[in-house]
């Protein structure tokens, strides 16, 4: 599929116009849909050292985990700046309402997070819970990969720290899902951990509100976002 192409397939718009995220459309090919990712739109800035490194990094990891249950079976690059991946069916974890995920889909999503883990990916952003998605055939599936990364070669002992570091983020994404929309399941154990939180997350949380300070007096990114700015 070309630029040219997905452009002329597109059923539905999701998103479009936030300087900072990519817009998101739904194509239709063949009888089935996709989700393009796609940064082309947005300025030089953002276009370059967002989004050409970020279409890049995810579809790599999707081509790692290709096959594996809980993850979108199609996966391809468009351009440099956008990313086409099969569409799921289902809702994301801010949608589901409170008590319905069951013990036995809890169990399946940590499968599915162990698997990816396996073969050397974490995600980052399982806390978000609309990267969950409970599929209309009641299994769980993992979507955006844009934050992930690999586990990195044996002598890269930065990245495989790192590596350790965020698959156990990704497990607090349970442990949230839970408090979320499962408070019958949420455990003492799971509210330790996400009280506890991750090694040096507190120094980080404190780096990353300044950063988005500076960025938003330098560059006026608060008028950047806009009214998608948290969707």
């Amino acid at each position: 599929m070309s630029r040219a192409g997905f452009r002329g397939r597109i059923v539905e718009t999701r998103r479009v116009g936030c300087r900072w995220k990519p817009d998101l459309y739904v194509v239709a090919v063949d009888g089935r849909r996709f989700v393009v990712k796609d940064y082309a739109d947005k300025e030089f800035v953002f276009r370059w050292c967002v989004g050409a490194f970020s279409i890049g990094r995810e579809i790599a990891c999707y081509r790692r985990l290709k096959g594996l249950p809980g993850i979108a079976d199609v996966a391809y690059r468009i351009d440099r700046y956008a990313i086409a991946v099969s569409e799921i069916a289902g809702r994301n974890g801010a949608q589901v309402a409170v008590g319905e995920l069951s013990e036995a889909f809890f169990q399946a999503l940590r499968e599915v997070i162990d698997a990816v883990h396996a073969r050397g990916i974490v995600l980052c952003d399982l806390r978000n819970i609309k990267n969950i998605l409970l599929g209309d055939d009641g299994r769980p599936y993992l979507v955006d990969f844009c934050t992930a990364f690999s586990q990195g070669g044996q002598w890269n002992i930065v990245q495989r720290g790192l590596f350790r570091v965020f698959a156990q983020d990704d497990l607090l994404g349970i442990a949230k899902l839970k408090r979320e929309r499962a408070p019958h399941l949420f455990s003492d154990a799971d509210r330790q951990a996400l009280a506890t939180g991750l090694l040096l997350e507190r120094p980080a949380r404190f780096v990353r509100h300044w950063a988005r300070q500076g960025l938003r007096l330098i560059f006026g990114w608060g008028k950047w976002t806009g009214s998608n700015a948290h969707s």
